[in-house]
């Protein structure tokens, strides 16, 4: 990907939280091509192993549970959906390894379904995989996803930028810039992809560039 235009925004922290609530419709991140879920956590999402393995205890690969993250391979245009312990029966059904997780047999992830291409822990190059992130996920994995850096469209990040207060300062290249002015023109990029990277909240910048 070419380098484009950097733009760097301090926000506070009403403004953080709104450019994090993108994680409920999805954001893309960079991955290794046939990486396993293990390694796509804690190498893509820079979570520690232990969190991913006690505290994401649901996990969704093109919207079939999965149980076994060790053995479910990525490829690119994969979606994946991960969250707290959901509440109810539903909520049970569709954890990690449930007790009741045969009732759901028959839609659950299948890692013998997938071709020899998506197998191995690294499939050489990479591809962009979209993430969700619901509940406390992503209030505690967010803020470490946009520090590692996230890509979405024009059209979301002016929505998100644009939907209130919240953008202390932008800059361009190290050029001050209007903070409405760069969400007309990410608006008018419509589809093109951004690459947006956050520090916490008022601690730091908020960096994107065009892709």
């Amino acid at each position: 990907m070419k380098e484009s235009p950097r733009i760097d925004m301090v926000l506070d922290e009403q403004g953080f939280r709104r450019v994090a609530s993108l994680f409920a419709g999805g954001v893309q991140v960079a991955a290794p091509v046939g990486c396993d879920l293990d390694t796509f956590f804690c190498r893509c999402l820079g979570l520690d192993p232990d969190y991913a393995a006690t505290r994401v205890r649901t996990v969704f690969l093109n919207g079939r549970p999965v149980d076994d993250t060790s053995r479910a391979v990525l490829a690119p245009g994969d979606e994946v959906a991960l969250s707290t312990a959901m509440p109810g029966l539903v909520g049970i059904c569709m954890r990690r390894d449930s007790p009741i997780k045969s009732f759901r047999r028959d839609i659950s992830h299948d890692p013998a379904a997938g071709s020899s291409s998506r197998t191995g822990a690294d499939g050489g190059g990479t591809g962009l995989v979209t993430v969700k992130l619901f509940n406390f996920i992503a209030l505690e994995a967010g803020p470490l996803l946009l520090a590692r850096g996230v890509y979405l469209s024009g059209e979301r990040l002016a929505r998100a930028v644009a939907g209130g207060p919240g953008v202390l300062s932008v800059t361009v290249d190290g050029r001050e810039c209007d903070a409405q002015k760069l969400c007309g023109e990410a608006r008018q990029a419509g589809e093109k992809v951004f690459f947006l990277r956050a520090t916490e909240a008022t601690k730091g910048a908020m960096t994107v560039r065009a892709e």
